[in-house]
């Protein structure tokens, strides 16, 4: 179920009624089982997966809060959930790379492939069932209530693509019964809306009129028509995945339950170790606090080690996205981008995301630390090494000739590009009004909301792309 169409917009005020509509003793069971129904609604077969995720990680929870199992016993939990995931994901891709080394040795192994389809959100829920097992190792207090648990889990405006959720942030939400305060109704509605017009009139616009036109054929566009084509990538995916998290976090507020950020412009950043304090913020959080830190983080006594375990964190995050070695790459250059600022901080005190003394220094940070992630976008967007480098190749060779985009497209670009370089601080003005202009979205009437969202739904359709197409990460 797709959130940007007609089941979607049927469902969550359907949900949200019947929710609402049940007393205290029922409201998290309701929402477990409309989770439930979410999840197959994608495939049917893939409710037995959830379902022996959610159990192993309950269960797990429990034996770790009386047991307390030493290292070992840890070890082998942890490794138990994550073989779902290695099975799904990874197995072909080590299957793949096992036959490839006998041959290179002579002694072909032969493996097939399994061919497993990835189910959907799977790297989501597993994440954040590892992290609530070693949090109650950390912490105790193991959720008792399977029902609970399991809504915990699975709850479904985050479930198939984020944002990661720890159990301080929700587990406490749901004990103590959602209750709506004021505004939050309103609040959601902005964010529904503000997460369809990013998905639908930038995102998708961006994709089908320029970014496939280049990455699905590499080679076939260069010099500035590849560039162009490249920024359009870097901004598709973040309205993409950010559009994404707005319809998650607003539909969670209906339910009277907030779900964490997960991005804080990004693109605005000065330096890569600042971008991932502000891109996929819970993923960035969870690798930091359950592999960098378990690694031995900044406190290892030697640097060199220090720079390993953050290299080694970031190729984390960057198998996390998919089984290639496009993603191993990528995250060992942004690990080895993120272990040079960490040297440069040591020399000159400054802090990520601190202020600069002059807007030539921001601006040389922020043009050197936006083109890097550009371009290792590429091993994002393409299929394999070689069609990388085929696109590197591409923005190499320059040419005078005028790109042949429509220019109402290379519009939708620069539209982009300026709704991320806005202060944040205009969004809460823009939500709750402006000092001596207190009417903003949240003071309208219903009614006047409600017109509004119907506007953009109509503006969405006719401007935006004319296919719907999957989020982005939900292929992660």
């Amino acid at each position: 179920m797709l959130f940007p169409t007609l089941d979607y917009l049927l469902f969550l005020p359907l949900a949200v009624a019947l929710y609402w509509s049940c007393t205290d003793r029922y409201k998290i069971g309701v929402l477990g089982l409309l989770s439930l129904f979410f999840y197959g609604s994608w495939n049917w077969s893939y409710l037995p997966l959830l379902l022996i995720v959610c159990l192993l990680a309950y269960g797990f929870g429990i034996w770790v809060e009386k047991s307390k199992p030493k290292r070992t016993g840890m070890a082998l939990a942890i490794f138990i959930l994550f073989v779902p995931l290695i099975a799904f994901k990874y197995s072909d891709w080590m299957i793949e790379n096992i036959n490839a080394l006998g041959s290179m040795l002579g002694a072909p192994a032969g493996l097939e492939p399994l061919g497993y389809a990835l189910p959907v959100g799977i790297s989501f829920f597993t994440f954040q069932a590892v992290a609530y097992v070693v949090d109650v190792k950390r912490e105790g207090n193991a959720e008792k209530g399977f029902g609970r648990f399991f809504t915990f889990l699975a709850f479904f405006p985050q479930l198939v693509a984020g944002p990661i959720v720890r159990r301080k942030e929700l587990l406490p939400q749901l004990e103590s019964k959602p209750k709506l305060k004021e505004g939050m109704v309103s609040e959601g509605l902005y964010r529904i809306i503000k997460g369809m017009m990013k998905k639908l009139i930038i995102a998708d616009t961006l994709r089908y009129a320029i970014v496939d036109l280049a990455f699905s054929e590499p080679g076939s566009m260069y010099g500035l028509e590849m560039w162009i084509a490249l920024y359009a990538y870097t901004i598709q995916i973040y309205f993409d995945f950010s559009a994404y998290c707005d319809i998650a976090i607003g539909s969670g507020l209906f339910f009277g339950i907030r779900l964490p950020e997960n991005f804080r412009r990004p693109y605005q950043a000065t330096c890569v170790a600042e971008f991932w304090r502000r891109w996929h913020i819970t993923l960035s959080n969870w690798v930091r606090d359950y592999v960098y830190y378990p690694l031995g983080g900044s406190r290892t006594g030697s640097p060199w080690k220090a720079y390993r375990n953050i290299i080694v964190t970031l190729v984390v995050i960057g198998l996390w996205h998919g089984a290639s070695w496009n993603f191993v790459i990528y995250g060992a250059l942004h690990g080895s981008a993120v272990a040079f600022n960490r040297w440069r901080r040591k020399r000159t005190g400054r802090k990520p995301g601190e202020p600069l003394n002059s807007a030539w220094a921001w601006f040389w940070r922020f043009f050197l630390t936006f083109n890097f992630i550009a371009l290792a976008r590429i091993l994002f967007r393409a299929e394999n090494l070689t069609d990388s480098f085929t696109i590197l190749q591409s923005l190499m060779i320059w040419d005078a000739t005028l790109p042949r985009f429509n220019p109402l497209y290379l519009a939708i670009l620069g539209l982009g590009f300026a709704l991320h370089f806005t202060p944040i601080e205009w969004e809460r003005k823009i939500l709750m009004g402006f000092r001596g202009l207190p009417d903003g979205f949240k003071s309208l009437s219903p009614l006047t909301q409600g017109l509004i969202a119907a506007a953009t739904g109509v503006l969405c359709w006719e401007i935006g792309a004319s296919e719907a197409a999957y989020f982005i990460y939900y292929q992660f």
